[in-house]
């Protein structure tokens, strides 16, 4: 198994990434501006600052129904994700 991090924030950015890897799942983390924007912002060194949150949420289509992907609400403690999704996926695999 493999994780990998990234934004894929279109459908037809996951969609060329399951096209090289067909058992390719995506967790998205449904999050609200405000949220990232301040976790974004508390990040120190980080290559992205919280002023382009924004124009990530402009650009963000959430995954639909259709697409292999586990949405979990991202506002949460992050070790609570990360158990939960980890979890999820345990189930879901196994």
């Amino acid at each position: 198994s493999v994780v990998a991090a990234c934004s894929a924030l279109k459908r037809g950015y996951r969609r060329r990434l399951g096209g090289f890897c067909p058992d390719l799942r995506f967790v998205y983390l449904e999050i609200d501006a405000e949220t990232a924007r301040r976790r974004v912002g508390s990040r120190k060194g980080h290559f992205m600052p919280a002023s382009l949150v924004d124009s990530q949420f402009a650009t963000l289509e959430a995954p639909t129904a259709d697409e292999p992907a586990l949405t979990v609400d991202g506002t949460g403690r992050i070790s609570n994700i990360v158990a939960g999704v980890l979890d999820e996926l345990r189930t879901k695999t196994s």
